[in-house]
Parts: structure tokens; sequence; C-alpha cells
């Protein structure tokens, strides 16, 4: 579930959605981790969100994907026939 409201402020500082988001991917500071888990601790709606965020996440799991063979040889071809050459 979405928070309702688009911005909480506590302690001087606004966190946004993102910010959970971040902070499910493991791309916070150490600070702003300590605020968050302090908010999701303390705030239902946030700790909610939190929830959801990270259940999605969770679902997704880790996709591997490998492109073929065809594929790369494609790209390294147009990558020649673009490239520039120099005499030096």
């Amino acid at each position: 579930m979405l928070i309702s409201v688009n911005k909480i402020l506590s302690m001087k500082h606004e966190f946004t959605q993102l910010q959970l988001t971040r902070l499910v991917y493991g791309e916070t500071t150490k600070a702003e981790t300590d605020l968050l888990l302090e908010l999701v601790y303390t705030v239902p709606q946030i700790a909610e969100t939190f929830g959801a965020l990270k259940a999605g996440k969770d679902a997704l799991g880790t996709i591997q994907l490998t492109p073929s063979e065809r594929v790369i040889n494609q790209i390294l071809a147009y990558s020649a026939s673009t490239a520039t050459v120099s005499a030096s």
C-alpha cells in the first residue's frame, strides 16, 4: 500500500517513498538508513509501505539475462562499423 501522504516530515527531514525504495535496495547512507528505519519502526503507515516495497523486491527475485551470441556479434559489428579510425 502506498503512503497516502506523499511526504512525512520528521526531525526536520522529509522522507518520501523514493527514499524507502532506496532503503529496500540498500542504496542509502548509514545516516539515512538509521533515520528511515526509525520511521519504519514508529510510523505504521511507513512500515506498511516499506513492507510492500520489500515484498515487491523479493517477488522479483534475481533475474539473470544473457544476450545470445548472435546479438553480441551484431553489437560488435555495429560498433566496428561506426568506430572512427585515426592514423597516428
